[in-house]
Order: C-alpha cells, then structure tokens, then sequence
C-alpha cells in the first residue's frame, strides 16, 4: 500500500494491477467511476479532494468501478470532455485555500484519449482545512468524505498556526581536556520550529538517568534538578525565539566520567528529552547520544 500511494507516475499496467489485485479503498485510496466526473458544478470532486487534503493526503482514482470498497474494472473517462485542464479547474475553482503539489495524472489505454483513467494525488496539506465550494470542510471517514465537526475545524486551525518545536539532532563530541582520568563529553541539543508561526514560548528538558556518578556541567542558563526516581533534570532557562524551519542549539552541557566508570556507565544510562510547547509535552528515549559516546570511546586516542 505505501508504495501505491508514494507513486508520482502512473501506467496503464499499474491501473490493470490495481483491478487485478482487488486493491480495498481506504481512508488514503478511493475509487470512482466515470459518472463521478458529471456532476455540473464540480463541488462533488472538490469535496472528495480537499477531504483528502483535510485527513492524511491519499489518491482518487476516477475511471475505476468498485464493489463493496474494492476495485473491479475500468470504467473509462472521456478525456476530449473531461480532460486535464477541466479536472484541475473544477478542483482549484472549489477549493479555498488552494491545495499546493497537487497531481493529476491522465493514464491513456492503448494511447486512446477516450479510455482515460485520472489519477488524482492529494498531499496530507499543512495549511488546512480547506473549505470547499458548498461552504463546509470535509475529512476522510473510512471510505467516505465527512463533513468536519466545529472542534475539529477549529483544532485545524489552530495546528495550522502554531509554532512545533521539535527537536532535531544532537552533536556529542569528546573534548581533550587537562584530565587524564576521565572522559569529558560535551553535548549539544539542536531543536527546529516545524510550525508556521514564530516560536516564543517553549522548553526543552533533558532527563539523565545514570546508576554511574557523573560530573554534569552547562553553559546556556539552565536549571538542574536532582530527582532519585526521575533522574537528573538538566532544562532552559531562556529561550530565544525561533522562526519556521530555524534550526537552533538550544542547550550544550558536558558530562564528565571517570575511565574506570565509562563502560558501565554507558551500557545502564539513558538520556530522554522532554518537549513543552503549544500546551503539549512530548518525552522521547534517545540512545543516539549515549550510541554516539560509545563510539567516541572506542575510537578515543586521548592519552590516558
């Protein structure tokens, strides 16, 4: 199925391996006959696209009959009546706001205009909801198009502006200081804002949960909180603002272990990240860092 719905490309094989297989309509696929295409206004396609914009994204093939959710045959689109430019409008012209990298995708049979099957491909939009012509937002149910109760419009919304800050990668690097009986790393968190609007109120917390004794140390204005339970809560204290799609290091701190700990220390320690933002808390376990200081270990050619 996922690689169904990654296609950009679409033959006339492809469509005759959908029949031939029984592909089931989904919350992602859904197929329509010929007859879908000649409903005077275009309100029907419109309300069928922007659904799929609304939900996960998916594809609409029209030109495919199907019984009890499955495909089963061809049902051909006239292409001379019903060509590109005509679906495209019927779509664009129902549909505020407009749906960006929208597919449509004509497959000929036989090179015969009159035996066309559209495959419509509809991204999961990170500006929805859209609103369609008959003035109502719509999401996939199923196999159906829905009308949106007022919640979940409004929670569109307000996903739609709303800053996510997430983080995104980590640089642990193995610093050589004067210490000849320890191991020093230094770690930085590096966080992006995915949403569409600037990020100003957030935190971000790093949770270390050791049995080893370690020497714990930051640079950016943090608090540390020392919790048997919990582990040791190393989080911001200032947080700068961050535009959509910056990239930002947000928190470096160091950990210092002696030699005779380090391998025990990394086979029973954990480091999770805790998230605050927009009213959600998101904790993730994250094993790149301590991964990342095994490797650094074994390859360490610090003299000791």
């Amino acid at each position: 199925m996922s690689s169904l719905l990654d296609k950009t490309e679409f033959t006339q094989e492809d469509i005759l391996g959908i029949i031939a297989s029984r592909t089931e309509e989904s919350i992602n696929i859904d197929f329509k006959d010929a007859r879908a295409l000649s409903s005077g206004d275009g309100k029907e396609i419109s309300k069928d696209v922007s659904a799929f914009a609304n939900s996960d994204g998916g594809l609409i093939f029209y030109g495919i009959n199907e019984e009890n959710h499955v495909a089963t045959s061809t049902s051909f689109v006239d292409g001379n009546k019903y060509n590109k430019e005509w679906l495209e409008n019927k779509i664009t012209s129902n549909i505020q706001q407009r749906i960006q990298n929208l597919l449509i995708m004509p497959v000929r049979f036989d090179n015969d205009v009159t035996k066309t099957v559209y495959v419509v491909k509809i991204p999961k939009s990170p500006n929805s909801p859209h609103l369609n012509g008959d003035n109502k937002y719509y999401r996939r149910f199923n196999f159906k198009s829905v009308p949106m109760e007022e919640y979940e419009v409004r929670d569109s919304y307000l996903r739609f502006s709303a800053s996510m800050i997430k983080i995104d990668s980590f640089i642990v690097q193995l610093v050589n200081t004067n210490y000849i009986n320890r191991y020093e790393f230094k770690i930085e968190v590096l966080i992006t804002n995915t949403g569409n609007h600037v990020a100003e109120k957030y935190k971000i917390a790093a949770i270390i949960k050791a049995t080893i004794q370690a020497e714990l140390t930051a640079t950016n204005p943090y608090s540390l909180t020392n919790n048997f339970e919990e582990g040791r809560i190393l989080s911001t204290n200032v947080v700068p603002a961050i535009f959509p799609s910056e990239k930002l290091n947000i928190l470096t701190f160091n950990l210092s272990i002696l030699n005779e700990n380090i391998l025990k220390f990394i086979e029973t320690s954990t480091i999770e990240f805790t998230v605050f933002n927009h009213g959600s808390i998101k904790t993730s376990s994250n094993n790149q860092i301590i991964g990342q200081m095994k490797k650094l270990v074994e390859n360490n050619n610090f003299p000791r």
